[in-house]
């Protein structure tokens, strides 16, 4: 571990390095200290650089220099000391009693990187540095546009574990994150938020995993600062190579600030997921209780359980054809002592499920000549189906059928052009499905409706291309051509809900505009924050003409 103090401290977050000059001061947890006048670190690299006016204190004395480099990976250290005669030192191991004097060094060693064209993320006083891990910054100002917003602190984790960066809030538009404190195995982050439906607010976020490869655990309150408040959490836990549990916890309470809540709620999701040779089993366990304060509040009383067992093969390809295969077998079980579903005239508080499934897959088969990457066409196909059979005289059918073509056209353009069929029906065996025809809004039937029974057919034809000049600004453009039945018509379905960010909670849907175009920009604005911006367009669907809003997002 090291720990710098100068004058000024700089952060370069696009290139990971820290720059440092004024009254230079680093400390290392060997006992060996630096001064000087520059510092500089690579922390991808994993090396450091003192330069000008040095003086390095260690076990083999107190020497002055004019340059010292520290590569942590290699434990092997460079020194100029100024000494009568001029010569080059390298300490290998630590070992600072035997320095190995004379040694030719390599060219870049003590290479201080330009940054003149390069905007300062943060500038600090002090900061200390995990190898390999993180750095915390002390006496922070935090530049977002060439303004500075000072912070007390700032911590950057950049190591190799993942699991720090698990997530467990929900969408917004905007997520201006402060990492306030942290190690190598957690983060403390508040974050000030917007969305659509909260408007402005705060939230909080606790992560706990690091360098541990096998667990994680991620805690949140959002929003926080609003009445309805959801506390998460999620956890991971991986035994051995092959098994896996994974859950989500939700607590919903409606209370001001942290008084006593007037309304509460909890659900929790449990999966356990074993890998086998060619294929895994997967267990999965929900339990929602609507009403956790009591009677007096008008909350449904339901506590609902599900319990589904499920059997599934990896995509394995079949003999030596280009086609890969995958296989899905489940039983469920469901339960509510207050009822799931009252049908005929029976009130069912336990249903039972059985599914069967499959995947049938052709994937990125090549047209046209392989030595001509830019000429090349990639083809693609999928086919899905799966059968869910109730207790209930109720079974549910789902196809999927899909097939996409793409190239890319040059090393900053890429098309593709895809056609998928949906079907899914949902048919109750005893009784039927015999709507009456719904009112139009101008309040005549819509008689073609009475044909539906339950079975509904989704076509959709996209073409899609993305423009991309580097990865700082990805622009993409799709058209879409929706042929359903029951057909769209104005007014006759309604949109799905939207999500926090205005997006449709979900994507396929009847009653979709049967033309759409889609635009979308991404690009960097800062070192470490992108902005994406999304809107379609619907061709005057009735009295549908754009989106309902912009979807425009911040994320770090």
């Amino acid at each position: 571990m090291l720990r710098l103090r100068a004058d000024h401290i700089a952060f370069y977050y696009d290139r990971y390095l820290i720059e440092a000059d004024g009254h230079v001061q680093v400390q290392a947890s060997n006992g060996m200290t630096i001064s000087g006048d520059a510092f500089s670190m690579d922390l991808r690299l994993n090396r450091f650089l003192v330069a000008s006016h040095v003086h390095l204190r260690s076990p083999g004395g107190n020497l002055d220099g004019a340059a010292i480099a520290d590569f942590l990976d290699f434990d092997r250290i460079y020194f100029v000391p100024v000494i009568t005669k001029p010569d080059r030192w390298t300490y290998e191991n630590r070992d600072f009693l035997h320095p190995l004097k004379g040694r030719q060094m390599p060219g870049d060693v003590f290479y201080f990187p330009d940054v003149s064209g390069t905007g300062v993320s943060l500038s600090a006083r002090t900061a200390i540095v995990e190898a390999r891990q993180f750095v915390r910054f002390s006496g922070v100002h935090a530049y977002f546009f060439h303004q500075g917003v000072p912070l007390p602190s700032y911590y950057v984790y950049f190591g190799a574990g993942q699991n720090l960066a698990q997530n467990s809030l929900s969408g917004a538009n905007v997520d201006a994150t402060w990492n306030a404190t942290g190690n190598a195995n957690s983060i403390s982050a508040p974050h000030l938020r917007y969305d659509a439906f909260n408007h402005l607010y705060l939230a909080f976020e606790q992560h706990l995993g690091g360098n541990g490869q096998h667990e994680y655990a991620v805690f949140s309150i959002n929003p926080l600062s609003k009445d309805d408040k959801y506390w998460n959490l999620v956890t991971g836990e991986r035994v051995g190579s092959k098994f896996e549990v994974s859950t989500f916890t939700q607590l919903y309470t409606f209370q001001n600030f942290f008084a006593e809540p007037s309304a509460s709620a909890q659900t929790t999701y449990v999966t356990l997921t074993q890998a086998l040779n060619r294929s895994y089993l997967q267990a999965y366990f929900n339990f929602t209780n609507y009403n956790m304060i009591g009677p007096k509040t008008p909350a449904s009383p339901n506590h609902p359980n599900t319990l589904s067992l499920s059997a599934n093969s990896y995509n394995n390809q079949i003999f030596k054809t280009p086609l890969y295969f995958q296989t899905t077998f489940g039983f469920g079980y469901n339960h509510d002592a207050y009822g799931l579903q009252d049908y005929g005239g029976v009130l069912y508080t336990t249903i039972y499920n059985q599914s069967v499934g499959f995947t049938i897959s052709l994937p990125n088969v090549k047209i046209g000549d392989r030595n001509r990457p830019y000429d090349l066409y990639y083809f693609n196909a999928t086919e899905n189906s799966q059968r869910t059979w109730n207790t209930v005289p109720h079974h549910i059918n789902s196809q999927n059928t899909t097939a996409s073509l793409s190239r890319q056209f040059s090393r900053f353009v890429n098309s593709y052009l895809a056609y998928t069929v949906s079907n899914t029906s949902d048919l109750y065996l005893q009784g039927g499905y015999a709507p009456s025809a719904p009112l139009l809004p101008d309040g005549t039937p819509y008689t073609p409706f009475e044909s539906f029974r339950g079975a509904a057919t989704l076509r959709t034809a996209a073409l899609g291309t993305t423009y991309s000049a580097s990865p700082n600004l990805v622009t993409t453009i799709t058209f879409v051509h929706h042929q359903d039945f029951p057909a769209a018509f104005p007014g006759l379905f309604s949109p799905p809900p939207t999500n926090a960010i205005g997006q449709y909670t979900y994507t396929n849907y009847l009653g979709q505009p049967p033309w759409q175009l889609t635009g979308e920009v991404r690009t960097r604005i800062l070192p470490h924050l992108v902005l994406d911006v999304q809107r379609t367009y619907f061709f005057h669907f009735g009295n549908q003409l754009w989106s309902p809003t912009f979807v425009v997002q911040l994320s770090g």
